[in-house]
């Protein structure tokens, strides 16, 4: 999905400083320091700290904790796109699109040049059907000079192509993402759909042994393997692929595809 690429990867970069200090941090709640103390309370720094760890929850699916420290990211600095920003992506999470868009909408009111923001909006977008509106503000993204995501923006104009039934635009988006990050997971395992699709079999593994080397390997990418091995006649694959639908994903709609007729893929 769309939000795999553009969401979770900027959940990933935003995040990834603030482990260290919330492990420092024993219980929800904490925050009293020194400096507050003092009255030197920083609120600005506070509230980025704030969104670093509630963007750290939301990667984990702690929708309770992430929450808790949005919140407290908005108290301290209602005027922090970046705090809008990440309440965006948590409302979108949960399914909750009014508010979604609010928080995105009011994240480029604070900084109408900003890729992240742009592209989080436009694959919100995008996953609710507005594909024009979305492709446009992908677009604002990749014409950002110092926008350092860029791939991710170029997956995505690709991924919305595709739901609309454009495969060429899809796959030439695509490759101009994976000429930005050669290991982009998404946009590797895309290509190697198409090639399948186009009965380049040998293509098709070669760009799902680079998607399995970048990513883990997931019940689609191992039914997309089952089935290129399958006419590469490749026997020792087929079974390996199938022994992992088998014993890592048995309720996945994948491993029931293979099971229906297992004879069929030997």
């Amino acid at each position: 999905m769309i939000r795999t690429i553009s969401i979770i990867a900027l959940l990933m970069i935003l995040s990834a400083c603030e482990t260290t200090r919330e492990t420092k941090l024993n219980n929800i709640g904490a925050g009293n320091t020194n400096a507050q103390i003092a009255g030197d309370f920083d609120k600005k720094k506070a509230a980025e700290r704030r969104v670093g760890m509630g963007l750290t929850y939301l990667n984990r699916a702690n929708y309770q904790r992430a929450k808790f420290h949005l919140d407290k990211a908005l108290e301290y600095d209602s005027d922090s796109g970046d705090v809008h920003f990440a309440l965006g992506i948590y409302f979108q999470r949960i399914k909750e699109q009014k508010k979604s868009e609010k928080h995105f909408k009011e994240a480029l009111d604070q900084d109408s040049k900003n890729g992240r923001y742009l592209n989080a909006y436009g694959a919100f977008l995008c996953e609710r059907g507005d594909y024009k509106k979305a492709d446009k503000l992908f677009h604002r993204a990749i014409d950002i000079p110092t926008y350092t995501d860029v791939a991710s923006a170029y997956y995505n104009v690709g991924f919305c192509a595709l739901r609309q039934g454009n495969r060429k635009k899809g796959e030439d988006y695509f490759r101009k993402a994976l000429n930005r990050n050669k290991n982009m997971a998404g946009a590797l395992i895309e290509m190697s759909k198409l090639e399948f699709d186009k009965q380049r079999y040998s293509r098709a593994m070669s760009y799902l042994h680079r998607y399995e080397r970048n990513s883990h390997v997931s019940s689609e990418s191992a039914w997309l393997g089952l089935r290129i091995s399958h006419y590469l006649r490749d026997k020792d694959s087929i079974a390996r692929y199938g022994l992992i639908l088998e014993q890592r994903f048995p309720d996945s709609d994948e491993t029931a595809s293979y099971l229906d007729n297992k004879k069929r893929w030997m």
